[in-house]
C-alpha cells in the first residue's frame, strides 16, 4: 500500500513538516490545496521558527515567536532563513540602494529604528539648525522632519525596546537653554503619515547616550551617569573614578547587561551593579565594583548576546562581547587591529558568594584582525551583533598612489586610485564555526567618503550616510 503526504493525519504531518527546511516547505506547499493550507498554519512556522532559526543562532526578534501573526511569522522566519544561508557561505553580496537625504550637507548620524514593524529609518542633518528625518526603509521615501526652530543637536539615542512608546531622545541646545527631549512616532488618525512628537522633557547639560524601554542613561564628559526612568521621573546616580590626567573622558555606550550596567568611556569601561532608583532626594550615588581600560582606541563597541533557549527569559550566564579598533600612536605604522574581547560571567557560587558581583574583570582578548591602513578614517562607528556579525569602515589606502603626483603641469599620466571599504565579518560562534573571524564582504564606496553607520542584524541591512548628504542602503 502507497501512502501520500495528503493522505497522512494532522499530527503526523505535523512531525514531517517540522524537519523540513524552508524551500522545503515552500516547494510542498504547491503540490496540493491541503498541503498549502496546512503549510500556512501558525504552529507549522512556530516550530520551524524554534528548530531552524532561534536553535541555530540565526538573527532573529527578541519577542516571542507566538507574538506575531501567522504571516508575519512566515516572512521573518524566511527572511531569518535566507540570512543564515548567507553568512554561513564564503562569501556575501550586498544588494545596493541610495538616495539623497540631505541638499549639500553632511550625514551627521543615521539609526534604525527598533519596532514600528522595523520600517523606519532616520537621519540626522544640519543646515542653519539641525533636522531629524523619518524615513520609510520599504521604499526609501521621506515620511516627516522634524527641525525644532533655533536648535541644534548635541547628542542622540534610540531606543532598543521595540515595545516602548518612546522611539528616541534627542538633546537641543539653544542660545538659553539646554534641553532633554523624549519623541515618540505617532500618528493623529489611521490614514495620516507619522510624525514625531514630545513625551517627556528633562532640563540638564548631560548627554544622552542610552535608551532601553524606560530608562535613559545621560552622562557627563568626565566621570558621571544618571541612570533615568522618565515614566516614574526616579534616577541614580553612577559615579565612575576621575583620572586626573584626561580632560575628557567622553562617554561613547551605556549597556544594560545581566544585573550590570557598563559605562563605556573613550579610555575605561567601568560595571555597576544594577542600582535601586529613587525619587529626588532619596537617590544614591553608586561606585563601580570593576573596571578595565583598553588604552586610546579608534571605536569600540559592547554587545549583549541574546537569551539561550535554555534561558528564553534572561542574560544569565551569557558573556558580553566587546569589539574595538585599536589606535595606534605610531605615524608610520601601516596596519591597525581590530580586537573581540570576551568578558565572562562570574560563576554561581562565587556571584552567590559576592553579592552584586556577576562579571569577571578584566575582560580577555578572543581574536583580532590585522588591517593595512594608510588613510584617514572619517567614520568611526562600528557595530557588533548579538549574534557575531559586525561591520566597520576601512579607511581608504593612501600609499596605492605612491608618489605619483596627480598635477598634470608636473606629468600626464593616470594615478591609481582606493576606495574607503565597508567590512562585514562573522567572529566565530553558530554563524562562524570556524576558529578565526572571517571577513565575508568588503564593499567598495565609489562616492562621497561616509560619515556614519548603523548596522541592523536581525534583518540584515547596513546604512550609511556621506559627506554629500547621499545614505547608501546594504541589504543581505
Amino acid at each position: 500500500m502507497c501512502l501520500s503526504l495528503d493522505s497522512l493525519d494532522d499530527d503526523t504531518l505535523l512531525g514531517v513538516f517540522s524537519v523540513l527546511t524552508v524551500p522545503d516547505v515552500l516547494n510542498l506547499r504547491q503540490t496540493c490545496r491541503r498541503l498549502l493550507v496546512f503549510s500556512s498554519q501558525q504552529i507549522v512556522w512556530q516550530n520551524i521558527g524554534s528548530s531552524q532559526i532561534l536553535q541555530q543562532g540565526i538573527p532573529f526578534s527578541k519577542k516571542p515567536l507566538s507574538s506575531f501573526s501567522v504571516r508575519e511569522l512566515e516572512d521573518r522566519v524566511r527572511r531569518a532563513y535566507h540570512l543564515g544561508k548567507a553568512w554561513k557561505a564564503p562569501l556575501i553580496t550586498f544588494r545596493a540602494s541610495g538616495f539623497a537625504a540631505s541638499r549639500g550637507g553632511p550625514i551627521q548620524d543615521i539609526h534604525f529604528i527598533p519596532g514600528y514593524d522595523r520600517r523606519w529609518l532616520i537621519t540626522v542633518s544640519q543646515g542653519i539648525w539641525s533636522m531629524i528625518t523619518l524615513w520609510d526603509r520599504r521604499n526609501l521615501t521621506r515620511v516627516t522632519s522634524w527641525s525644532p526652530q533655533k536648535a541644534v543637536f548635541s547628542a542622540l539615542a534610540v531606543n532598543t525596546s521595540e515595545d516602548c512608546e518612546a522611539a528616541l531622545v534627542v538633546s537641543l541646545h539653544r542660545y538659553d537653554s539646554v534641553v532633554v527631549e523624549i519623541l515618540a512616532i505617532t500618528s493623529t488618525a489611521p490614514d495620516s503619515p507619522p510624525g514625531f512628537e514630545c513625551i517627556a522633557r528633562l532640563n540638564t547639560l548631560r548627554q544622552p547616550i542610552a535608551m532601553c524601554g524606560s530608562l535613559l542613561a545621560l552622562a557627563d564628559d568626565e566621570a558621571e551617569t544618571i541612570i533615568w526612568n522618565w515614566k516614574t521621573q526616579e534616577y541614580a546616580v553612577l559615579q565612575s573614578p576621575v583620572d586626573a590626567d584626561l580632560w575628557r573622558n567622553q562617554c561613547t555606550q551605556v549597556v544594560f547587561a545581566y544585573k550590570t550596567i557598563l559605562v563605556v568611556r573613550a579610555r575605561s569601561v567601568h560595571a555597576f551593579a544594577e542600582p535601586k532608583l529613587a525619587p529626588h532626594p532619596n537617590t544614591c550615588v553608586h561606585h563601580p565594583y570593576a573596571q578595565s581600560t583598553f588604552g586610546w582606541v579608534d571605536g569600540i563597541f559592547v554587545s549583549v548576546p541574546p537569551s539561550s533557549p535554555e534561558d528564553p527569559t534572561g542574560m544569565k550566564g551569557q558573556p558580553l562581547s566587546i569589539l574595538l579598533r585599536t589606535k595606534n600612536d605610531d605615524p608610520w605604522s601601516s596596519t591597525f587591529k581590530i580586537q573581540l574581547w570576551t568578558l565572562s560571567p562570574m560563576t554561581s557560587s562565587y556571584e552567590t558568594t559576592v553579592d552584586g558581583l556577576h562579571y569577571n574583570f578584566p575582560p580577555s582578548m578572543t581574536t583580532e584582525i590585522v588591517t593595512p591602513r594608510r588613510g584617514a578614517l572619517r567614520c568611526t562607528d562600528m557595530v557588533l551583533g548579538p549574534y557575531g556579525t559586525a561591520v566597520w569602515v576601512q579607511p581608504e589606502d593612501y600609499s596605492v598612489a605612491g608618489l605619483i603626483s596627480s598635477n598634470v603641469h608636473l606629468q600626464n599620466m593616470p594615478v591609481p586610485q582606493s576606495h574607503e571599504t565597508l567590512v562585514a565579518a562573522a567572529f566565530p560562534g553558530l554563524l562562524n564555526t570556524q576558529d578565526e573571524p572571517q571577513v565575508k564582504s568588503s564593499w567598495k564606496n565609489y562616492g562621497e567618503n561616509w560619515t556614519c553607520l548603523d548596522y541592523d542584524e536581525e534583518r540584515g541591512c547596513v546604512a550609511l550616510g556621506s559627506t554629500a548628504g547621499a545614505v547608501t542602503i546594504l541589504d543581505i
